[in-house]
C-alpha cells in the first residue's frame, strides 16, 4: 500500500480547544459562563484598540504589511532594540513552529521541561526531531537536569518563565549560570515569556539584556495576555538579527493580519490600559491566593494570571464549578492530575469561585 502520511505523526493527537462558550452555556442551561480555563484577560482590550480595529475593518480587502513594519518599529522603541531584532508572528504558537521549521531535523534533540506548554514537544515531533523530557522539580523548572540532558545532538532547549501550567519562574541568577554553562557553542535557547507582564518578583530576569551576551537566545512574547488580544493572535520574537533571518526564510509572507497589527500597535500606545491590566491581575491573584489559602488549598506561588491548585477529586470539583457557571482547567489535561488550573477572573467571579469552594 502506498505510504501517504508521515509515520512520526501517529503519536500526535489534535488539540481539543473545547466547545464554544455559547454552546456550552446553552447545554448547561446557565445564562453566562465565566471561562477561567484559558488564561485570558477578563478586562478585555483597551477601548482605543476596539476603535482602531473598527476603523481598520474597512481595509481588510487589502493585504497586511508583510513585515509588520510599524509594529516592529514601536516594539523596538519600547524594548531598546533594532527592528531587525524583532519578528512578529501569528501568536507565539506560530513562532515556535517557525523555529522548528528553520532549525529542527530528523535526529536532532530538543530538551523540553515536562509538563509544559504542549507546542514545544509537538513542534519537535512534527519536524522529525526527538523531544527529550526534563521532569520538573516539583513545580519548578530543573535547570540542572535540563543542562544534563543537553548533548551534541541538542539543537534547542525550550524554557517558559512564568511556567505554564505551574506559574513559577526561572530567576535571574540560575538562568545566567545555566546559559553560561552551555559554553561557546550552545544550542538555541527559547525562553517563552508569554506571562512576563504579570511578574512582580524582583529576581525575574530581563531577557532582552541577556541577548547581548547570549547570541543563540530567542525570547517569545505575546499580546494575548497583557493586551487581551488572544482572539487576534499576535506574538513576537526578540533575538539577534542573524537568528531571525533564518526564521524569516520559513515565515509565510502575510502571517499577521491587518486587524492584529493595528490592535497590537494601538495597545502599545495605550500604556495606561497596559498598566491597568497588570495591576488588576496582581491584585486579583493576591485576592484569590489568600482566599484559597484560608480554605486550606495549596498551590505554588503564582507569577502569572493563573494558579495551579491542588484539590481532592479534581474532576468532580471541576464539574461542580462548571454546573455553577465557572469553567476551569482539569490539571490532568496539562500533566498535573489532582489539580485545577484556575485563571484570574473579575472580582465578582473570583468571589463566586471561592464561595463555591
Amino acid at each position: 500500500m502506498r505510504k501517504i502520511w508521515r509515520q512520526g505523526l501517529r503519536s500526535l493527537v489534535p488539540y481539543d480547544a473545547g466547545k464554544p462558550l455559547e454552546q456550552l452555556a446553552a447545554e448547561l442551561g446557565v445564562p453566562e459562563l465565566a471561562r477561567l480555563s484559558a488564561n485570558e484577560n477578563p478586562l478585555g482590550p483597551s477601548p482605543r484598540v476596539v476603535e482602531a480595529v473598527a476603523r481598520e475593518a474597512a481595509r481588510v480587502h487589502l493585504y497586511p504589511d508583510g513585515g509588520a513594519t510599524a509594529l516592529r518599529a514601536a516594539l523596538a522603541r519600547r524594548l531598546d532594540v533594532t527592528p531587525g531584532e524583532l519578528l512578529v508572528g501569528n501568536g507565539a504558537d506560530e513562532l515556535i513552529g517557525l523555529i522548528a521549521r528553520a532549525a529542527f531535523e530528523p535526529g536532532d534533540e530538543v530538551v523540553v521541561p515536562e509538563p509544559s506548554f504542549e507546542p514545544y514537544g509537538i513542534s519537535a515531533t512534527i519536524a522529525g526531531a526527538r523531544a527529550v523530557p526534563s521532569p520538573l522539580a516539583g513545580y519548578a523548572t530543573d535547570l540542572e537536569d535540563v543542562r544534563r540532558k543537553v548533548t551534541d545532538r541538542t539543537t534547542a532547549v525550550m524554557l517558559c518563565s512564568p511556567h505554564n501550567p505551574t506559574a513559577t519562574i526561572v530567576r535571574e541568577k540560575p538562568l545566567r549560570a545555566f546559559l553560561d554553562a552551555l559554553g561557546d557553542d550552545p544550542p538555541l535557547v527559547i525562553l517563552d515569556e508569554a506571562y512576563r507582564d504579570f511578574v512582580d518578583d524582583p529576581e525575574y530576569p530581563d531577557g532582552v539584556a541577556l541577548l547581548r551576551r547570549h547570541p543563540r537566545l530567542i525570547l517569545l512574547r505575546t499580546f494575548s495576555k497583557i493586551a487581551a488580544l488572544a482572539g487576534l493572535r499576535v506574538g513576537y520574537a526578540v533575538a539577534r538579527a542573524e537568528t531571525l533571518d533564518w526564521l524569516n526564510r520559513v515565515r509565510e509572507p502575510y502571517n499577521v493580519n491587518r486587524l492584529g497589527q493595528v490592535a497590537a500597535l494601538t495597545a502599545l500606545e495605550d500604556e495606561a490600559h497596559w498598566e491597568r491590566s497588570r495591576r488588576f491581575v496582581i491584585e486579583e491573584r493576591r485576592f484569590l491566593s489568600e482566599g484559597l489559602g484560608r480554605r486550606g488549598y495549596t498551590f505554588p506561588p503564582s507569577q502569572s494570571n493563573f494558579l495551579l491548585v491542588k484539590v481532592p477529586e479534581a474532576a468532580a470539583l471541576r464539574e461542580k464549578l462548571l454546573r455553577a457557571g465557572i469553567l476551569v482547567r482539569d490539571g490532568a489535561d496539562v500533566g498535573f492530575p489532582g489539580h485545577l488550573r484556575i485563571s484570574v477572573g473579575l472580582r465578582a467571579t473570583n468571589e463566586k469561585l471561592l464561595s463555591l469552594l
